[in-house]
Formats: structure tokens, sequence, C-alpha cells
């Protein structure tokens, strides 16, 4: 078309041509600039296909942003309609991202930025992009990043056509760049909103900084699976300099649920913009692809001034796993499939659990027809915990065996087996599943936090230091862990002034500290614990590990609807939380309505029975006496007590609990007894300081007040 005049338009040269069109330059005639002109093409355009274009094209036309390329006019000849756009000097994002090395960091985040402002913009006035990728933001030779074609770059086939976008992504070479970023639910022809340009703008960030997707695969096919359920490449394996915030935020944008990723570019926004002052000192620093390690749970640690050095393997943003296939040992083989079925739905279950990266079913699944050698698996998938297991049927009952293993150290951390009834075979599968996955949660949790723990502090990066604190605190619970799991975390925030969880957790031994009156100044410490959890808060809004801690700081703190939602909120981020579980059955059990004791207690027993070896559970115990207390069920109060003294001795606030069950069962003397082993723990102990957080921590008064009335029928309360 060359030479050709459009209308006023003459046009110069091409520009390029994609699936759905030929742009190129021009010049209008009437006002002497010059214009991009955009072609819609192709043997397959039908008058539904033009209308909804021209109809997208009216609303996109509509954006004013300095980020978005503007829309000048629509035309139309005798064989195509175009559109008329702003043209620009520039290279697409593409083009600028080097792939070895990905983009310089602070370069990054200010073309972030400007591409979320335009995304914001744009989805704020009703309009979604839907085809998100680096070819389509164009960067001026000054810096202005400009975002092309919003609303039309999908609009080649109609939304409600399932067979036309299945074949739109199938037929080779006709789909291929939406696939690499198109997100989960538009892959699967679901309903989707800006949630999937969030998706795909995760993507292109992701890319943008390290030079490679997050996603990959051989075929279109695996990419999608990959795509849908398989865990993003870490940041810090290959750029470990960076801190967590970055690679936080890019795993957020890229949850395979809408609902659990950032809700709108301006949370995007806001978090990129928070992240920064950790980037501030990097700007000198070269970006060289790091050699994977072979424990994928990488992160950084700073030894001195301008220097960043991959830290031991305890350290990392995330404890990474590979669920292999399980093996079935019986006599019929149709029990394989069952076996499989059952890592899958293991595989999928993990995924909820905070903290912990899963290799995908497709990577895990490639060591099917072998006995893998785990050390081999570790290398290969680059995890350090590997989960195997067996099931063999006899009639019409399964066995399943399953084992946790550190595969780096050769060792078996874990191994439990499960019999059940096969009646309904879906149910079973995923009954077993979910007992594995959350008694598998409670071991990683514990074996990072031992890793931590036998590291020198001052060879540890934050999330090291936050792990070492926890092994602390949940380990030897008394006044001097409680206080040096406080310096710990202290020193972790020093060192990543804006890691989200090191607050949380700094709120949450500042609480306990308050709770168990071992505080030297209880005011100040309280005060210090909300405004921890409200900073981690806004760091890190969707974290399930800010909003776990944040619900009993909260609760502690006496703002029991605020914790409340803060616990079922961080249940719904990550589904397999169980200490969030846990916290919300606290919340709901001792200040909830009545009608929220049952569901309580259907939390707190369901943790209690298929999670029996979690390091959490002496304090489900505990949030379960509780709500027998309120309930005035004093033996199965004191039960729940004295199982949770069993597991942590130390636990004071579980000693005068266990003791006012004793009280209000008549049984004074022990009642007595249990309360001098109380003193001879903490002689500082105060009724007064005691009474008070039962004030704060119950619905009402008359509900505290019983948690004291086997105490004063002992005799123990002073007069």
């Amino acid at each position: 078309m060359t030479g050709q005049m459009v209308g006023p338009y003459e046009v110069l040269e091409k520009l390029g041509e994609g699936g759905m069109g030929v742009v190129y330059k021009a010049r209008d005639t009437r006002l002497r600039r010059h214009v991009a002109l955009k072609f819609l093409s192709g043997k397959d355009i039908t008058s539904t296909t033009r209308t909804r274009f021209l109809r997208e094209a009216q609303t996109a036309s509509s954006l004013n942003h300095p980020n978005i390329v503007t829309i000048y006019d629509i035309g139309q000849t005798e064989d195509s309609t175009y559109i008329v756009m702003e043209y620009l000097e520039g290279q697409p994002i593409s083009k600028l991202i080097d792939r070895a090395r990905g983009m310089e960091v602070t370069v990054t985040l200010e073309y972030a930025i400007q591409l979320a402002e335009a995304l914001a913009a744009a989805h704020e006035a009703g309009v979604v992009h839907r085809d998100l990728k680096p070819g389509n933001a164009i960067v001026s030779p000054g810096g202005r990043l400009k975002v092309l074609d919003f609303g039309l770059a999908k609009f080649d086939a109609p939304q409600d056509s399932e067979a036309t976008q299945t074949i739109s992504l199938t037929v080779q070479g006709a789909f291929v760049g939406t696939v690499a970023y198109v997100a989960p639910e538009q892959s699967m022809c679901q309903p989707s909103d800006h949630r999937a340009d969030i998706f795909s703008f995760g993507i292109m960030l992701h890319e943008m900084i390290t030079g490679a997707r997050p996603f990959s695969g051989r075929n279109t096919v695996m990419l999608l699976h990959e795509i849908n359920y398989g865990a993003p490449q870490s940041i810090r394996e290959t750029h470990p300099h960076l801190p967590p915030s970055l690679e936080a935020i890019v795993f957020k944008l890229l949850e395979k649920r809408p609902a659990d990723r950032y809700q709108t570019m301006r949370e995007v926004l806001a978090a990129i913009r928070n992240a920064r002052p950790d980037l501030e000192d990097l700007t000198h620093i070269g970006v060289p692809p790091v050699r994977p390690a072979a424990d994928a749970s990488v992160s950084t640690r700073r030894t001195e001034p301008g220097s960043y050095t991959s830290p031991p393997s305890t350290s990392g943003e995330k404890t990474a796993i590979a669920v292999l296939p399980f093996r079935s040992i019986s006599a019929d083989k149709d029990d394989s499939y069952l076996a499989a079925g059952i890592s899958s739905e293991i595989i999928r279950a993990l995924s909820g659990v905070p903290g912990v990266r899963v290799a995908s079913q497709l990577a895990s699944f490639q060591f099917r027809d072998e006995v893998p050698d785990l050390a081999k698996v570790a290398q290969s998938l680059r995890i350090r915990y590997a989960l195997t297991g067996s099931l063999r049927r006899a009639g019409n009952r399964i066995r399943v065996i399953a084992e946790l293993s550190d595969a780096l150290e050769g060792s078996q951390i874990w191994s439990r087996t499960f019999d059940r009834a096969l009646e309904d075979i879906f149910a079973v599968q995923e009954e077993i599943a979910n007992a594995i996955v959350g008694a598998t949660g409670g071991e990683l949790i514990r074996a990072r936090a031992e890793h931590a723990s036998t590291m020198p502090a001052e060879s540890l990066d934050a999330w090291g230091l936050v792990r070492k604190a926890y092994h602390f605190v949940n380990f030897a619970y008394h006044s001097g862990a409680i206080d040096e799991a406080v310096d710990l975390v202290r020193r972790g925030i020093a060192l990543a002034p804006e890691y989200g969880a090191a607050y949380a957790f700094l709120g949450l031994y500042l609480s306990q500290r308050v709770v168990v009156s071992i505080s030297k100044d209880p005011d100040r410490d309280r005060a210090e614990s909300i405004e921890a959890v409200e900073r981690a808060i806004e760091l890190a809004p969707g974290d399930p590990e800010v909003l776990e801690n944040a619900a009993l700081v909260l609760f502690n703190g006496g703002k029991p609807v605020r914790a409340t939602t803060a616990a079922r909120r961080a249940v719904e981020v990550a589904p397999f939380n169980l200490v969030a579980w846990g916290y919300l059955g606290l919340c709901l059990g001792w200040c909830g309505a009545e009608t929220d004791v049952p569901e309580a207690h259907r939390i707190l027993e369901r943790l209690i029975r298929n999670t029996p070896d979690h390091p959490s559970l002496p304090y489900w115990l505990y949030f379960n006496a509780g709500t027998y207390t309120r309930e005035e069920k004093w033996q199965e109060a004191a039960d729940c007590a004295r199982r949770s003294l069993e597991l942590q001795p130390r636990f004071t606030i579980a000693i005068a609990e266990y003791a006012n069950a004793l009280g209000c069962l008549g049984r004074f003397e022990e009642a007595r007894e249990a309360m001098s082993k109380l003193a001879a723990i903490n002689p500082n102990a105060s009724f007064e300081a005691y009474i008070g957080e039962l004030y704060l921590t119950n619905r009402t008064r008359e509900q505290a007040l019983l948690h004291i009335k086997g105490l004063a029928a002992a005799g123990i309360l002073p007069g």
C-alpha cells in the first residue's frame, strides 16, 4: 500500500504485521502529522468481528493517558477496516530485554510503573487490554512508555465463541505471543476481567527482570499446562542480589486464581513503589545470571556495604518440594491410576500452603516409571524436599504410606500411614491428599525453622532470621526465647526494611511478651505490636503469613472484628495455611458470636485430629480449651489444656487455663499445684495483667470471668 491514499492519509511505509492486522506509517495530509494506520485483515473476518473491532476501538479511543497510545480515528475502505493511531518513535520492550541478564532493575521498575499507570487508567474506564506483552509496549528515546492496542488485540474472534478461541490458541503460529502471556482463566476459555491483565503484567515484569518468562514448555500444550498448574520460576535463583519483596510481588501477580492476585492495578502500583527502597543501593550492581542452586529456596544476605552473595541453603523466600508419583504395589494395574490421582491432589493442595514452591505435576511426573534418586531429583527440579509414597489395596480397603524426605541430605523427615475404606474413590483421594498435605505443611515449617536455627545469625538473611526466631519461640517457649526472637526479627527488618512478614512476626512476638507477662513495658510492647502488623499489612496485604500473624496480634490487642477478618482472608488466600485456620478458630471461639462457637470447634478439632504432628498443635489445644471454657464444659477444657501442656510445658497461659478448669471441677489441690508451676516458670506473672488480657480477648466481661472462675473457687486469686 506504500504510496497509496487511504482517505486523507498518505501511506509511507510498512511498520509491521501481526496476527490481526498490518500497521503502516502514514502522513495525515490535513494536519500534516505522522500517524500509524492499523488495518484489520485476515480471510476469516466477518461482520460480527468487524462490529466488535469498531465498538472496542471506540471505547479505547476514549482513553486519555500519557502512557496509552492515542487513537485518532476509525475508517473503512471497501476491503478493510482501519484505525488511525498516534505514531511513535522508539522500540518495544521486547527489543530492550537482555535475554541472558534481564534489564537493569531500577529501569525495569520505572517502566513497570508507567505500564501499571496505563493499565490502572484503562481498567478504571472499563477497558481491558487482553493481549498485554512486551511487543505491545513502546519506549520512546526519552524513556516514555506507551501501551498499544488497548481493547483491540483479541477481538479477532468473538469472546463467547469457545470453538474459535480454542482454534486460535492451538493452531501453530496463530496465537503464540498471547499464549505465552495469557492468564489461566483465559486459556481455559473461562470468563475473565481486568485481573487477567494483572497476570499478564506479572509475566512481563518477570521477563523484564530476568530476561526469561516465568513459565515455559516445549510446545503450546505444555506451556499452557505450566501456566495453569506450574509454579513460576524463582527470580532469585538467577538474581539472588534482588530483595524478597520484589519476587513476592511477581509471585502474587502470577497467582492462578484471580481472587488471589492483586485486585487492582492501584494495589500493584503501591506494592512496586513500596519495593523501590529495597533497590536504591543496587543501581551500581550488575545483574550477571547466577547458576541455580540445588535448593531452589535461594535468597540473599548482605555481607558488607554494596556486597550481596548467595545465602546458606536454609534461607529463602520459598521452601521447594516435589511430589513424585505415588507407586502402586497392588496386583491390580488400575490402582496405579488411583495412586497417581492422590499425587495430583497433593500437588494441587500443597499449592495452598504459604511459603512453599511446588514443582509442577508435569515436571514431577517425568519420574513416573523409575525408582528415583532423590539427589538427582533435587538437582533436576531445583527442590530440597521430596514427598514420595506407595499404595496397596486389599479388598475394599487401601493403605497409603507417605514419606517426606530432605532430598539434599538424603534423610527421611516424616512418614505416615493412611488406611481407608474405598467407597468413593474420588472422595478418598481428596481426603488422603488433604491429610498428607496438612501433615507435610507442618513438617516443612518445622524443617526450615530447624535448618535456620543451626546457622549463626550473622550468616542469615532476613528470611533466615525470621525462621530462626520462629524456632526459638515454638520449641523453647519462655521469656528468654521470646526476647531472642524479638531481637532476631529486628535484625531481619534492619536487613530488609520492606519485608512485610518480618514486621508481622515482630508484632507477634511483642504481643506474646505481653500475653505471657514477661514484658517490661506492656503498653509500649502492645502499641508497637499493633504498629508492626499495620506496617506489615501495608507492605504485603495479601501475604498469608502477614495476615495470620496480624490476626493473632489484633486478637490480643482487643480488635476482634479485624482479627477475624484477617484470619478469614488468610485462609482464603492460602487454603492449607493451617496456622491461620487455628487463629480463625481462636477468634470465633473466644470472641465470636454464640453461633460461631460450633464452627470454632469444627476447625480446631479437625486440625487436632488430622495433623497431630504439627508444631502449632499445643496452641490449637489451648484455643479449644478456652472455647470449652466459654461453654462451661470443664472436663473438655481440662483435657485440652492438659494435652497442650504435655507438648509445651512452659506455656503459662495454658497452665492458667488448666488450673481454672480443675478448680471448676472441684479439684482444688491439683489447681493450686498447677499454679505453683506457673509461678516457678514466671515469678513476675500478675493476676491483674492476666485478667486485663482476658477482658481484651473475650466477647463479654462475663465470658472473661469464666476463665478465672475456677481459680477463685480454689482460693488461688488474691482477695
